[in-house]
């Protein structure tokens, strides 16, 4: 008969190999990725805001955007607001070495 820990220890690792290939082999996890990427940037075009770019945080993966590219004072507060309600995204920051528009020029 198999022990209490022995079981546990058998779950976590189960538990962390459908995860592994969840992300890994399986691309699900990159496919979450580009979804999401793909749903900010149709957001970002109907801002008008060609210029900025989204991209998901990655190693490790997570629901997080981050926002680069010359924004104005008003955008770089308003944005963040209006791409954390894409589908999908859990939090929304900017990109610290991504310069505001007025010190781009």
């Amino acid at each position: 008969m198999i022990g209490r820990p022995a079981i546990f220890m058998l779950g976590v690792a189960a538990t962390l190999a459908v995860t592994a290939i969840y992300h890994g082999p399986m691309g699900t996890g990159d496919a979450l990725a580009a979804k999401i990427e793909r749903d900010a940037r149709a957001e970002l075009d109907r801002q008008e805001m060609f210029q900025v770019h989204a991209k998901l945080e990655r190693g490790p993966l997570r629901r997080r955007l981050i926002l680069s590219g010359p924004a104005g004072d008003f955008q770089r507060e308003a944005l963040p607001e209006i791409m954390a309600t894409v589908p999908g995204v859990d939090d929304v920051a900017w990109d610290p070495a991504s310069l505001p528009a007025e010190s781009a020029r």
